[in-house]
């Protein structure tokens, strides 16, 4: 029976997850788990495959060189990776689901594009923010079928549970994720440090009454109203440095694939950041990212060793520009991938919860990824 009304430790998916699931329930806990574990790693595969296609990374590199760029993007994502490997967690999929719709649209699939978008937006709200991009890049049919779909897959289980219900339940589930509850603006701190969105990074340095090791980590101290006023501009800037990325006009498409790939990687770090209640395993959406900007670092290392006809080029050899790249992205790293407890220890991964470091080196993800537009 469809569980109306019961204490799921905190569960905050759609029903229709629920309902997309519960064929599944009467197998043993241990086989779902598994067999969880197993498709996330068939879809992380996947996603380097679609990834390499984006880029064209098989024209740009050779073999070594390919194997070096997944190296070091797996070294950069691992944290996040494993996260979701350690508590089931759906974002990979999500991922793969978004990358996978974007790319078949492009190619002109529009119908299964769509679908699987609506598909994963009805699993988790993150990739909801491709709907509007569709939208700015002259998709309209893509982005108006999966509206439709998210609709369909989101009414089309109540047939079976009954609409009462199910529609019950949807609405408990809108009140759970609501944005402009107290929980979502100011209240994400309150018994851990585990959240990493700007719903925890903003009420974090703008209020003092969270003290934790005896360190002040705030700035000033605002009142609750005045944080989340202060939040949603903060959520405002980072949806108007989306124009900073894409750049060209509105209604307008675009055929370069590494143009598309350079744009959905912003919008999945911006949307980590936007949305309330990403803990640690969400930013494995910062993955696309992460991997165009290494993708870019090596391919501008083998321009600048072609102009110099040398057979190795070394880091002091580079370019100021490739240096402040790598200076960049090697601090991404520190704050982001190194502040894990496995490498700093239980201490300094504490308080590198507490000042919210994986969100810093988020923010700062953000400066070397417009340094490496492609001259397109």
């Amino acid at each position: 029976d469809f569980p109306i009304g019961q204490n799921w430790c905190g569960y905050s998916y759609p029903p229709f997850f629920l309902a997309l699931i519960a064929p599944f329930t009467f197998l043993p806990l241990w086989l779902l788990d598994w067999f969880w574990l197993v498709l996330n790693l068939i879809l992380l595969f996947r996603i380097f495959k679609l990834i390499t296609d984006f880029l064209d990374v098989k024209t740009d590199f050779n073999e070594k060189q390919t194997r070096l760029w997944i190296a070091l993007t797996l070294l950069f994502a691992v944290r996040f990776i494993l996260y979701n490997y350690d508590m089931s967690q759906s974002n990979i999929v999500l991922l793969w689901g978004s990358l996978e719709s974007l790319f078949l649209i492009h190619r002109g699939r529009w119908f299964l594009g769509s679908l699987i978008l609506a598909t994963v937006i009805s699993v988790k709200l993150i990739p909801l923010v491709f709907i509007p991009y569709l939208m700015y890049r002259n998709h309209w049919k893509s982005a108006l079928a999966t509206v439709g779909f998210v609709l369909f897959l989101n009414v089309a289980p109540s047939v079976y549970y009954g609409f009462d219900a199910y529609f019950s339940e949807l609405k408990t589930w809108r009140e759970v994720v609501n944005f402009t509850t107290p929980e979502f603006t100011v209240f994400q701190n309150q018994s851990e440090e585990s959240i990493h969105s700007l719903s925890a990074f903003v009420p974090a340095f703008l209020n003092g009454e969270i003290f934790r090791y005896n360190i002040r980590r705030n700035i000033v101290d605002m009142n609750y109203q005045e944080i989340g006023l202060a939040l949603n501009l903060f959520r405002l800037l980072f949806i108007l440095l989306s124009l900073l990325f894409l750049r060209t006009l509105p209604f307008k498409k675009i055929e370069n694939k590494q143009q598309i790939f350079f744009e959905i990687s912003y919008l999945f770090l911006a949307a980590i950041l936007i949305f309330p209640h990403q803990q640690k395993h969400g930013f494995v959406m910062l993955l696309p990212a992460m991997s165009y900007v290494l993708y870019f670092i090596l391919k501008q290392k083998n321009l600048e060793q072609n102009l110099k006809s040398a057979t190795s080029l070394k880091f002091n050899d580079m370019s100021p520009f490739l240096k402040k790249i790598i200076g960049l992205m090697v601090a991404v790293w520190l704050l982001t991938t190194a502040s894990t407890d496995g490498i700093v220890g239980r201490n300094l991964f504490d308080l590198g919860q507490y000042f919210k470091l994986i969100t810093w080196g988020t923010m700062l993800l953000m400066i070397p990824l417009s340094m490496c537009r492609v001259r397109f």
